[in-house]
């Protein structure tokens, strides 16, 4: 028969429960999804306060500023209507003004309709934003003209290049136009002499 003492002793020795890498990984992994998603509720939490927070603030603001039943009778009103209103207080307003100066235009009546017609005949007026407008629009037409034309992609040339390469790819080679033809560079041959004299006279060089 075994003795107590010594099973108690057997029993304290035994190794602890071992867990496996896999275990202690799922643990972890039940741990952040449980943290994740007390921390999406109270953000979702804080975001429907704060939702009703805002409506509330709003509900407060509208009561304050008119009555529920004068706003519903201000929204159904159509624009045409409310544009109509405007312009009757205005039309009222300036009545009396209108009718002050009435005595004031009957003596200048004359002079300020020669003027009017003189400047109707004279003078177009525009808006500052549409010439900025039509000014762009002419810049950028002449801009695209001007890269068509002159651009890196045009295949232009001048009239020595154009002359030169036709007597060299012709069936009959000839040099190049520069070199046969006696008058080409005559204009800049003139200009260099000209400005030599004048050079020549600016300085005092006797010839």
């Amino acid at each position: 028969m075994a003795d107590p003492e010594t099973e108690e002793l057997n029993s304290d020795d035994e190794a602890p429960e071992q867990v496996t890498f896999q275990q202690s990984r799922q643990d972890a992994a039940e741990n952040l999804k449980r943290a994740t998603q007390a921390l999406q509720r109270e953000k979702a939490l804080l975001k429907e306060k704060r939702r009703r927070r805002e409506e509330l603030f709003k509900e407060q603001k509208k009561r304050k500023l008119l009555p529920t039943a004068v706003l519903e009778e201000v929204a159904s009103l159509p624009q045409k209507r409310l544009i109509e209103t405007a312009k009757a207080q205005d039309e009222g307003k300036d009545a009396e003004t209108a009718k002050d100066q009435e005595d004031n235009s009957k003596d200048e009546g004359s002079e300020e309709d020669t003027t009017d017609d003189r400047v109707k005949k004279n003078y177009t007026a525009v808006r500052l934003k549409d010439q900025d407008q039509s000014s762009l629009q002419q810049q950028t037409a002449k801009d695209f003209i001007q890269n068509r034309l002159y651009g890196p992609g045009s295949k232009r040339t001048t009239v020595n290049q154009f002359f030169s390469m036709a007597n060299k790819k012709g069936a009959l080679k000839k040099p190049a136009v520069r070199f046969i033809n006696n008058a080409w560079g005559a204009e800049k041959k003139r200009k260099a002499k000209h400005f030599k004299s004048r050079w020549v006279h600016k300085q005092g060089i006797p010839t």
